[in-house]
């Protein structure tokens, strides 16, 4: 999805010119101790972190081992959800297979980026909202997500219109969810989605179980926030404006697509050369969920613009996803964990802008049957 997003976003540049929307001016200095309006997280825990930040990541990184729990199965497991556009429809799929299969751990950190972050909630909260997912993905709810803008987007920052987008999160994304999430978030339990900030050019991770803690109003319409500026396409879709405040002084911060920082948030980059000396996180299990291929596709390329941008750019992203892969494979390898991930066959053509019922629910189809009987696992 994010690779002809890009490419019209990269066509309408020399359109644009210089039309822009205004935002209030501030300076980096003004970032440092930034947090969205109106939310604090329980007890001053912190409830997000910055991808390239070391002195958060230590936090994250003790809490990882200290705070999460171990499950009823006697296992630590990390579930990872990737983008992909409709072919999010393949992670459902995958975890309501992965139900039936009676093979399904506990999950004690679940991730998201993109479509992995709108899936992510429904996942973490367990097999009790199979349902729910299923219903958001292959429910026809998605079916009227692409609606153009028209002329509107050469004096926007998007092709596609982002009340769509933000209408389906909010049909799913409640009080109910809000809740659900906050009772297991007590537990030690974790629930990450990750976002891009455009002005500081860092990847964000949100801890939506600390917000959702944090209850009411304002924390629902952060947690709606985050979930759209993950799935927000930078290019197809608006970026999402997440208002701040730092010393009484007032701004918005823009954020969009997780997965331009990160293809999927198992273990940041800066963990991969890790060494669990203490053997904490030993015996526990990472499992990545790619809602696309992974293999390279051989197909012409046409001698135009779009089309050379297209294919380098699909293979600048596959390339980034395969060596995320390996690195989190690397860790898992050195530090005793087992390391499993799962990704649409090669040879499929799922087709990640095609948001109609019956393309999402054959992806569907693809990740149940491949989950139930274990052979969609590499």
């Amino acid at each position: 999805m994010m690779t002809r997003a890009l490419i019209l976003f990269c066509l309408l540049l020399a359109t644009t010119g210089c039309v822009s929307g205004t935002r209030t001016s501030f300076g980096r200095e003004d970032r440092l101790s930034a947090a969205p309006m109106g939310v604090i997280a329980p007890d001053n825990k912190p409830y997000r972190f910055y991808l390239d930040d070391p002195d958060q990541l230590m936090v994250f990184e003790a809490r990882l081992r200290a705070g999460m729990p171990i499950g009823p199965d006697g296992r630590r497991d990390i579930v990872a959800l990737s983008g992909g556009g409709s072919n999010g429809a393949f992670a459902a799929g995958l975890m309501t297979g992965w139900t039936a299969s009676g093979t399904r751990p506990d999950m004690e950190v679940v991730t998201g980026v993109s479509t992995g972050a709108l899936a992510a909630p429904f996942v973490f909260l367990g097999s009790d909202w199979d349902d729910e997912l299923t219903e958001a993905y292959t429910g026809g709810a998605a079916s009227d997500l692409l609606q153009y803008q028209g002329v509107g987007a050469l004096f926007g920052s998007g092709v596609y219109r982002g009340e769509p987008l933000r209408d389906l999160i909010e049909n799913y994304i409640d009080d109910r969810v809000l809740q659900a999430v906050a009772v297991e978030a007590a537990k030690g339990r974790m629930l990450l989605v990750a976002t891009t900030d455009l002005d500081s050019q860092r990847g964000v991770v949100w801890d939506m179980g600390a917000i959702a803690q944090r209850g009411g109003p304002q924390a629902l319409a952060l947690f709606r926030l985050v979930l759209i500026a993950s799935a927000a396409v930078p290019g197809a879709f608006p970026p999402v404006l997440i208002p701040s405040e730092t010393a009484g002084y007032r701004f918005e911060e823009m954020h969009v697509d997780g997965g331009v920082a990160a293809p999927f948030l198992a273990l940041p980059e800066t963990f991969w050369s890790f060494e669990d000396e203490a053997g904490d996180l030993r015996h526990g299990r990472i499992h990545v969920i790619v809602n696309g291929r992974t293999g390279a596709g051989f197909k012409i390329t046409r001698d135009s613009m779009a089309t050379v941008l297209a294919r380098s750019l699909d293979i600048m992203m596959r390339t980034s996803l395969v060596a995320t892969l390996a690195g989190n494979r690397a860790f898992a390898e050195r530090n005793g964990l087992e390391f499993h991930y799962a990704a649409l066959p090669d040879d499929s053509v799922a087709d990640p802008l095609d948001f109609s019922i019956e393309a999402m629910r054959g992806v569907y189809d693809v990740g149940r049957a491949g989950a139930f009987d274990g052979s969609i696992w590499r």
